[in-house]
């Protein structure tokens, strides 16, 4: 019997990132692996679907340490069915990972951060704009990750744009809700953070790239972090010595 790695991921923080990642990384493995003895083979995927409203709720007020727990309770759920590595399916998800490692030290993490950087460097870029939640913005711990690989990481000054993009991805994209005036307006804060320097722009919440695309701002090279996530985690488990 083939031993195949089991992938887990942790998402309802918001689902609809969830449904890409499940998505995505079946095509891209059954596209991408060798044919099997009856059907393209799939990869094996344990998912665990948390509160959105709690979580939210959690990052809002600032409560990290009641965070970390609620976001660990899923990952356990994930360890317990069997996972080998984990996928968290938001950038902001990712505040919990230093928590994470202390728990389940063995435990396999595909940073999101390190996927972006990755790329990032391929193409050259060093000094990108950050567009994401709130958290994701005003914190280190993706920025930090980032700057870790040699990357400068800018977010909008005004505290109040900071506080509408976040109303946009909690009110708006977190519910599949695709506004062209909120398209507009983000690509206008892109176009601002390009002025400052910014040679490229990491979309760093997993539902902002559902609604911004490079065709709507194709003099700024747009990196979509989900979908950079996505294919690192199916390129892992084509490498896998089970799918050759």
């Amino acid at each position: 019997m083939i031993n195949k790695p089991t992938l887990g991921i942790l998402t309802g923080i918001s689902y609809i990132s969830g449904i890409d990642y499940f998505a995505g990384i079946n095509k891209a493995v059954i596209d991408g692996a060798p044919n099997g003895r009856i059907m393209s083979p799939n990869p094996l995927i344990v998912m665990v679907s948390l509160d959105c409203d709690q979580y939210v709720h959690l990052l809002t007020t600032r409560a990290y340490r009641e965070l970390d727990e609620y976001l660990l309770g899923g990952v356990s759920k994930l360890v317990a069915a069997g996972c080998s590595t984990l996928l968290i399916a938001s950038n902001t998800g990712h505040i919990c990972v230093p928590a994470v490692r202390e728990r389940y030290p063995d435990l396999n993490i595909l940073h999101i951060a390190d996927c972006c950087a990755t790329e990032l460097l391929n193409h050259g870029h060093r000094k990108i704009a950050l567009l994401g939640t709130q958290p994701t913005m005003e914190e280190n711990y993706l920025k930090g990750r980032l700057a870790e690989h040699g990357i400068d990481a800018i977010i909008p000054t005004e505290a109040s744009d900071r506080t509408r993009i976040y109303d946009i991805i909690c009110q708006e994209l977190s519910f599949n809700i695709m506004r062209d005036e909120s398209r507009d307006y983000l690509i206008q804060i892109i176009r601002d953070l390009a002025d400052q320097g910014a040679e490229a722009c990491l979309l760093g919440c997993t539902e902002i790239e559902l609604l911004i695309q490079q065709q709507h701002i194709p003099d700024v090279p747009l990196f979509p972090s989900a979908q950079i996530h996505i294919a690192a985690a199916a390129n892992l488990l084509l490498d896998s010595p089970s799918t050759h």
